[in-house]
C-alpha cells in the first residue's frame, strides 16, 4: 500500500519563478519544513551530495536570489529546509 501525498510546485514569492516540485505527506495545511528526500524535481535539489548539513546551501530563487529556506536537521534526524513564510508560493499539481 502506497502512502498518500500531495504534489506541489513551489514558486518564488518575489518573482513567481518555478523552483521545484515536492511530495507533501500528512494532513498539515502549510509547508513548514521541506524534506530533501521528498523533492521530486529538478533532480539537483533532490540528490544533494553533502556529508554535513552545514555544506548544504540555502534554498533560493535562481533569478532574483531570494532565500526561500534554510537547511536544518529535523527532530527525526531528517535533512530539510525550514521554509520562510511569505517568501514562496505553493501550487497543487493536477493529477
Amino acid at each position: 500500500m502506497s502512502q498518500k501525498y500531495k504534489a506541489y510546485d513551489i514558486h518564488c514569492g518575489k518573482c513567481d519563478k518555478y523552483i521545484l516540485s515536492y511530495h507533501k505527506y500528512g494532513s498539515g495545511k502549510g509547508i513548514l519544513r521541506l524534506y530533501l528526500k521528498n523533492i521530486i524535481a529538478p533532480i539537483e535539489w533532490s540528490n544533494i551530495q553533502a556529508t554535513s548539513i552545514k555544506e548544504v546551501k540555502s534554498l533560493q530563487c535562481m533569478s532574483c536570489l531570494e532565500v526561500l529556506g534554510n537547511p536544518i536537521i529535523s527532530k527525526g534526524k531528517k535533512w530539510a529546509y525550514r521554509m520562510r513564510r511569505g517568501y514562496f508560493h505553493r501550487k497543487l499539481q493536477k493529477k
